[in-house]
């Protein structure tokens, strides 16, 4: 089973490559790789460019600057049936929230394992079946750039993480950045 820090956001609010922004003495990016490693066996960074020496980077397939691309590009690239996506934006993650989504995997039949955290979806905390890569295509080719109008129509199984609301924190500002050093 691979995973995917997708890194390829434009980092408008925050200023800043949020990939590059260090926390707790490493980067966004290989905090985010040092945790996966205690449930992942293979690790990408996914985007426009690599951040890190420290995993292995594979280029998004399009300039176009969406989420889409960069979940295409790594169903593109994986052989593995089940593959965990996460955005660099969220640097506070445990693997054992990792573990408590993971572990959903065997319990249905659903193609899309995604989180919620107080009745949000987080599309980018989640595990696509590589299935799903068809449908991702689609939308792309029609200019359907929204990751939640692809998911809804795949009927995805929502498994609430309320409980690790604070280690799925997204950073999307500087301000948030703060908040969260400060506490």
């Amino acid at each position: 089973m691979n995973a995917y820090i997708l890194t390829g956001g434009s980092s408008r609010r925050f200023g800043s490559d949020k990939a590059a922004c260090m926390i707790h003495g490493n980067t966004f990016l290989d905090n985010i790789h040092k945790t996966l490693q205690a449930n992942f066996t293979h690790i990408y960074s996914v985007g426009k460019k690599p951040y890190s020496d420290k995993l292995k980077f594979i280029s998004d397939f399009s300039d176009y600057q969406a989420a889409l691309v960069g979940i295409i590009t790594a169903l593109r690239h994986t052989s593995s049936p089940w593959n965990f996506f996460i955005s660099v934006d969220m640097p506070l993650i445990t693997s054992n929230v990792v573990y408590a989504l993971k572990k959903e995997i065997v319990r249905n039949e659903n193609k899309i394992i995604i989180s919620s955290i107080n009745g949000k979806i987080s599309p980018l905390f989640c595990f696509y079946h590589r299935d799903c890569l068809v449908h991702f295509e689609k939308a792309f080719s029609v200019e359907n750039y929204t990751l939640m109008d692809v998911i809804s129509s795949l009927n995805p199984e929502v498994v609430d993480l309320s409980h690790f609301s604070m280690e799925l924190t997204n950073i999307n500002t500087q301000e948030q950045l703060h908040q969260v050093l400060n506490n």
